[in-house]
C-alpha cells in the first residue's frame, strides 16, 4: 500500500534532492510558496502559505499524509538577524502549528534543525548530549522551534543539519555551485580558514531523514558528514575533486568580514546516534568526486 509523505520547502535546495530520491513505498506531495518550477519530477506540486493555519490545516485533511518532512525554513542567518520578526513566523510559528495538526492527526512529523543551534566556540565535538547556546538570532529560532516540539509533539524527529552542499534543482544554486560558476569566470572566491563545519551533501542528508523516517525515530539526531573542514580547505578539496585549473582562492579569517549574524567557528559535529539508524556518514572527497560526474562543466576549465 503506497504512503503519502508532505515535504515542505519542497522548492528549496535540500527539499528538491529528498523529492528526487523517494522511498519504495511513498508517494510525495512537495509543498512550494512561490517556485513550482523548482518541484523535482514525479512530485505532486501543492501551494501553500505554511504561516496560515487554516490553510495547513485544510491541506492536512484533504492530502491526509501519513508522515510530513518540515524542511521550509527562513535559513539565512543574515536575512533572519535584520528580520527576526518575519523569519520568527516561518522557522518558529509555523512549526509549532503543523506540530499541533500533526499531533492532533497523529501524523509522524520529521523537522530539519540546524547546526547552528550549538555556539561553536568550544573545541569539541558536539553531541545531542551538549547544551544549546545559540549565538545569532537563526540559531536561537530553530532552538526555539526544537522547544516546541518537544512540548507539543515529543515523538518529532529532529535532524540537526550541517552545511549542505551538492546539485541544486532547475533556478537555484548553493555555495558550492557559485564558487564553481566564479572559478569557470577567472573570479577568486573566499573562504575562511577559522570556520570549521561537517559538511554535509544534500543527497547524504536525504539519505538520513529517510533513515529516521524509516527507524520511525523520535528526539535529536546530528546529521553529519564524517569529517570536519574548514571552508577554506572544503574550497581547496572542491577544486581537486572537480579537476579545475583555475580560480583562485581568497584565504580569510572571519574577523576580516563584516557580517549580520555571528558565525559560529566550529561545529564539528558528532553523528554516532544517527548512526544507529544505519546511517553512515561519507567524506566529503568521496561526496565531490560523485558531484564531479553529476555536474558537468566546460573543458576550458579542466585540468588536461
Amino acid at each position: 500500500m503506497t504512503k503519502t509523505l508532505l515535504v515542505t520547502g519542497a522548492s528549496g535546495f535540500l527539499g528538491w534532492q529528498v523529492c528526487m530520491y523517494p522511498p519504495k513505498g511513498w508517494r510525495l506531495v512537495g509543498v512550494y510558496r512561490h517556485n513550482a518550477v523548482r518541484i523535482a519530477p514525479g512530485t505532486q506540486p501543492l501551494q501553500l502559505d505554511l504561516t496560515s493555519r487554516d490553510e495547513v490545516w485544510r491541506t492536512l485533511k484533504s492530502v491526509k499524509p501519513e508522515a510530513v518532512f518540515h524542511l521550509a525554513a527562513c535559513s539565512d542567518t543574515n536575512f533572519c538577524e535584520e528580520n527576526p520578526e518575519e523569519s520568527y513566523q516561518v522557522n518558529v510559528t509555523a512549526t509549532a502549528s503543523l506540530a499541533e495538526m500533526c499531533a492532533d492527526r497523529h501524523v509522524r512529523l520529521l523537522f530539519t534543525s540546524s547546526e547552528q543551534v550549538y555556539d561553536g566556540t568550544a573545541e569539541q565535538v558536539y553531541t545531542e548530549a551538549d547544551t544549546p547556546t545559540p549565538l545569532n538570532e537563526y540559531g536561537k529560532q530553530k532552538l526555539e522551534a526544537e522547544n516546541r516540539l518537544a512540548e507539543i509533539y515529543p515523538e518529532t524527529a529532529i535532524a540537526r543539519l550541517a552545511v549542505l552542499f551538492g546539485k541544486s534543482g532547475e533556478g537555484s544554486q548553493n555555495f558550492l555551485e557559485k564558487w564553481l560558476d566564479d572559478w569557470q569566470s577567472f573570479l577568486p572566491v573566499m573562504a575562511f580558514h577559522d570556520e570549521i563545519r561537517s559538511f554535509l551533501s544534500t543527497r547524504s542528508a536525504a539519505e538520513g531523514l529517510f533513515k529516521l523516517l524509516e527507524q520511525d525515530a523520535c528526539g535529536v539526531f546530528n546529521l553529519a558528514g564524517e569529517a570536519p573542514l574548514s571552508r577554506y580547505e572544503f574550497a581547496v578539496l572542491a577544486k581537486e575533486c572537480f579537476r579545475l585549473s583555475q580560480g583562485l582562492i581568497l584565504k580569510k579569517s572571519q574577523k576580516e568580514v563584516e557580517m549580520a549574524a555571528y558565525r559560529p567557528p566550529n561545529l564539528t559535529l558528532d553523528t554516532a546516534k544517527i548512526s544507529g539508524t544505519g546511517f553512515q556518514p561519507r567524506h566529503p572527497a568521496g561526496e565531490l568526486k560523485e558531484l564531479a560526474r553529476l555536474i558537468a562543466l566546460p573543458p576550458s576549465g579542466l585540468e588536461n
